[in-house]
């Protein structure tokens, strides 16, 4: 009879519970490998898209300008430096959903027994958070660009350098994307049982202050009405997240 060979035994993956910290450092860079993947194959995309997204960011621009505003490139290679630029914004939206799944993998086990029932309510919450915050601080940027306009005068002409306007636009959309995230965050501290409803309650006003100063901080410019605006909207999600918070019981 012949003796059946030894089965080598199947590879699993550590359990999260008992991995050590060199491990836990492995398993981060191995995601934020996959996120820089997915923002990489998103970026190829937004190559084709690029000159669209900048035909549209322009607007606001021309429309205050009195439509004869132009974007100003100082160098010959200025405009394939432009479209990498904002294909690699591009991209980072495209793998949004990628990032966000990485995301919450690697902080699942905080959540234990619960983290396959929280998981794609993380994911979808914090894709439609995003795009309220970019949207919101897409209908912003015509504000800011009006309020700094006024200040040309017949002595001052504007040359709005595409590289540094795109970056601004960016900046914007950026902040207002990530910074929606606020309630995401909140709540799942709350329900990974680090903070509660009752503390977030009992911190109103140290919020309150913090959020309007963080708001004034990020923002781009001088101008005062982007602050405003993305600090009234985060302490109204921050009272969001202690509502929500409470509903689910913490």
């Amino acid at each position: 009879m012949i003796n059946e060979l030894p089965r080598r035994p199947r590879h699993r993956e550590p359990d999260p519970k008992y991995m050590t910290f060199v491990e836990h450092l492995s398993e981060l860079r191995r995601r934020l490998v996959v996120s820089i993947l997915a923002v990489a194959a998103g970026s190829m995309a937004g190559w084709f898209l690029a000159p669209a997204a900048i035909h549209l960011i322009d607007e606001p621009l021309r429309a205050s300008l009195g439509g004869h505003g132009r974007l100003i490139v100082p160098t010959i290679y200025g405009g394939f430096t432009l479209q990498l630029k904002v294909a690699v914004i591009i991209g980072f939206a495209f793998a949004l959903p990628v990032t966000l799944y990485q995301l919450w993998g690697f902080v699942a086990p905080a959540f234990g027994a619960a983290s396959n029932r929280y998981g794609p309510l993380f994911i979808g919450s914090g894709l439609g958070l995003f795009a309220a915050g970019a949207t919101t601080g897409f209908l912003v940027i015509p504000l800011a660009v009006s309020f700094f306009v006024k200040f040309e005068s017949s002595d001052l002409q504007l040359l709005p350098f595409a590289n540094e306007y795109v970056g601004f636009v960016a900046l914007i959309l950026i902040v207002f994307g990530i910074s929606f995230e606020l309630p995401l965050v909140l709540v799942s501290l709350s329900a990974a049982g680090i903070t509660s409803s009752r503390w977030l309650a009992s911190k109103r006003v140290v919020a309150f202050i913090a959020i309007f100063a963080f708001a004034t901080i990020v923002t781009p410019g001088a101008d005062f009405v982007s602050p405003l605006i993305l600090g009234g909207i985060l302490y109204v999600l921050y009272e969001a997240s202690i509502i929500i918070s409470r509903l689910i019981g913490k």
